[in-house]
């Protein structure tokens, strides 16, 4: 819930942090590329401490130095600083991201699927409440500070309940345990190249909703603030939804309802232009369809592929490529060209993601015939 709270600060403080640096929209969507640039470095290097450490204290201090971070951001007044500010605060996210997932697999292993739905499910809570957070904050002191401060301190009792709770032991490591399913690196790239699309386009439509609505007049700040909270609220409400699915269909059966779902929001976004009532649907739409991606597909990778921390991290590393260039590309097209460019190039991503799953599902089936012939 606390990674959640850090994951939306950037969105709805976007065009404070602008002010705030003297900059424009383009070029303080460079924070995007930095907070992932940092999430990525993160992931390439916490897999493999997690295979070898106790996971808990690894997460409990990532989730210090987020607070830290989030705590000086509103005092740094130059692009430069704030950069360098929010790349660390990715490297923090990646602690506690690739963690969670992969200690969430080692502890229920076979049957993680509805616990990684629920643990998907508390980061969206925490993302809800971010930009009302932020939007009170500017609304009652005129300054989003206090709102990245409220945050900051919220994380502390994680913190605090992390360090007490024995770690999940790493199942391929385990003597006598089952032995590691071989690697398939053509599996391997499709998953993270599939973690890069999806990703890419949740993290574009969260980040960029709220800028969105206001350069379209579609909303007034507040009013786009509830915008795009009603998109993490929706992300969340399909969470608590898919956790008994998740228990009735198979992981494949749920990723091309949520794929199918992707497409049909967006193609409204994108043929609704500026229309109000068009936007409210797509976002929701989208929300409850691209919710589940992200813990579906691991479950699915885990009957697929043996998940160690290094795999997790693989995976992470697609997630944040897709979250570093989709929104900065956004942000290239969003005052030249024009705003409705985002819909347009979110859509694209989501028609190349289903292709890639489509190749992804043949070359698992090939991998098994050939299996079974051998």
């Amino acid at each position: 819930m606390g990674l959640g709270l850090v994951s939306a600060a950037l969105g709805p403080s976007l065009p404070s942090l602008a002010a705030q640096a003297h900059v424009q929209l383009s070029q303080i969507s460079l924070l995007f590329t930095a907070s992932n640039l940092g999430y990525l470095v993160g992931a390439l290097v916490v897999g493999r401490f997690y295979d070898r450490r106790p996971g808990h204290p690894l997460m409990a201090v990532a989730l210090l130095l987020a607070a830290v971070i989030l705590a000086l951001i509103p005092t740094l007044p130059w692009l430069a600083l704030l950069s360098l500010a929010v790349l660390a605060l990715g490297v923090a996210q990646s602690g506690v991201d690739v963690g969670g997932n992969t200690l969430l697999v080692w502890l229920h292993r076979d049957k993680v699927s509805p616990y990684m739905n629920g643990l998907h499910l508390f980061w969206g809570l925490g993302a809800v409440f971010t930009p009302l957070i932020i939007a009170e904050a500017i609304l009652m002191s005129g300054n989003f500070a206090w709102g990245y401060w409220l945050v900051a301190v919220l994380l502390l009792p994680s913190v605090f309940l992390l360090t007490r709770i024995p770690s999940p032991s790493a199942p391929h490591l385990e003597p006598g345990g089952a032995p590691q399913k071989p690697v398939n690196l053509p599996l391997v790239v499709l998953f993270m190249l599939f973690f890069l699309t999806f990703v890419g386009a949740e993290g574009s439509y969260g980040g960029w909703i709220y800028s969105y609505a206001l350069a379209t007049n579609i909303a007034v700040p507040a009013t786009a603030a509830i915008l795009t909270s009603t998109f993490w609220a929706a992300l969340t409400l399909s969470r608590l939804v898919s956790i008994p699915l998740a228990l009735r269909f198979r992981p494949r059966t749920l990723l091309i309802a949520d794929l199918v779902g992707c497409l049909v929001g967006l193609t409204l976004a994108v043929l609704g232009g500026s229309s109000p009532l068009m936007i409210w649907i797509a976002t929701i739409i989208f929300g409850a369809s691209v919710a589940t991606l992200f813990p579906v597909s691991l479950s699915f990778a885990s009957g697929v592929v043996t998940v160690t921390g290094l795999f997790t991290s693989l995976m992470f590393v697609g997630a944040s490529l897709g979250s570093m260039i989709l929104p900065f590309l956004i942000g290239q097209f969003f005052e030249s060209v024009g705003p409705q460019s985002a819909m347009v190039i979110m859509l694209v991503d989501m028609v190349i993601c289903v292709g890639i799953f489509i190749l992804l599902n043949w070359v698992r089936t090939r991998s098994i015939r050939i299996a079974d012939y051998q």
